[in-house]
């Protein structure tokens, strides 16, 4: 053990690595918080042609979502289709068992737009050079 040291190189597969250890200390610990089994979601605005105007990505774990990614094309912004976006995802997502969905978005995206959809904050995320604050929101479903 005296040969220890920290590097930032490493490969996919150590990071994958450290998520199975994690995984593997979670069902351990805690088994029946591991159920369902995670599973990505995603959903896209596309056109006739295959081009994406906005989506949705995120993560369906322990009966709640995380999304990660929520985007909306500038000249389609404003017509309603984010709020669209947001109500197809949230019926997809109760139907597997959510009951709560939760996401971060700067104060510089849509901080507003997401209360407008039920979303309440809980968390505020300060101190960043540039001034900028970090929110998080939540919306009970179930």
């Amino acid at each position: 053990m005296n040969s220890l040291f920290f590097t930032d190189e490493g490969q996919e597969a150590d990071a994958k690595f450290l998520i199975e250890r994690i995984d593997s200390f979670n069902r351990t610990t805690a088994p029946t918080a591991q159920e369902p089994v995670s599973e990505t979601v995603q959903l896209f605005l596309k056109d006739r042609e295959g081009r994406i105007h906005g989506g949705a990505t995120g993560i369906l774990y322990r009966y709640a979502l995380f999304i990660h990614v929520l985007w909306i094309s500038d000249e389609l912004r404003g017509q309603g289709y984010g709020s669209k976006l947001l109500k197809e995802l949230e019926e997809r997502v109760r139907a597997k068992g959510c009951r709560l969905i939760h996401l971060d978005t700067w104060d510089f995206q849509a901080p507003e737009f997401y209360k407008k959809q039920g979303f309440e904050l809980f968390g505020t995320l300060e101190g960043f050079p540039e001034g900028f604050k970090r929110h998080y929101l939540r919306k009970i479903i179930g």
